[in-house]
């Protein structure tokens, strides 16, 4: 079964609602700033943006949750 957030970008479906607890599956994604990148505080950033109530509804909106 695919992630809602891939099914969405597909062009003529809609989706009506979630899927039951009992038939998703989830992926965990993590966030991390690699030591030699070139702009650490705009990562940083990022990542504290994801995870910030502002965050909630682009997330929602990509077929994603947070925990």
């Amino acid at each position: 079964m695919l992630p809602t957030s891939e099914i969405l970008p597909i062009a003529g479906i809609e989706v009506l609602g979630p899927f039951p607890d009992d038939l998703k599956g989830h992926l965990v994604m993590v966030g991390g700033i690699a030591a030699g990148a070139r702009e650490p505080a705009a990562a940083a950033a990022f990542i504290r943006f994801l995870d910030s109530p502002a965050a909630i509804p682009v997330l929602t909106r990509k077929g994603m949750e947070r925990p």
